[in-house]
């Protein structure tokens, strides 16, 4: 089958990276706050934030790759994702996000065709 998906507006619907607990799933996995953006799998893209916790609920305690924008290197990267309760915090990913209109992709990242 093929899936055909409309990627306009892509640039909002996204999830940013808003702070990140030590030791937690996402700091392990590198994540850092003001500056990801989680865009999703690649069969899933987080247009919500229940999108993404619920990518970390099917996928507790394995790991999922994730495609992360970065706004200051303009580059998007696989990160891996072992989303668990067991890391001695709260929630699977141990970190805050936001979505929405003031969580955008900065200016700056949109006249870009950025690098992976």
């Amino acid at each position: 089958t093929i899936k055909l998906d409309n990627y306009g507006g892509a640039d909002e619907r996204l999830v940013r990276v808003l702070d990140v607990q030590d030791g937690s799933p996402a700091s392990v996995a590198g994540l850092e706050k003001d500056k990801d953006f989680m865009l999703g799998t690649t069969t899933q893209s987080f247009s919500s934030s229940a999108i993404l916790a619920a990518v970390l609920e099917d996928h507790a305690d394995q790991i999922v790759e994730i495609y992360v924008y970065n706004s200051d290197t303009d580059i998007v990267r696989v990160v891996a994702l072992l989303p668990t309760v067991s890391w001695g915090g709260a929630g699977l990913l141990g970190a805050e996000v936001g979505t929405g209109y003031l969580h955008r992709l900065p200016n700056s990242c949109r006249s870009t065709i950025g690098r992976s």
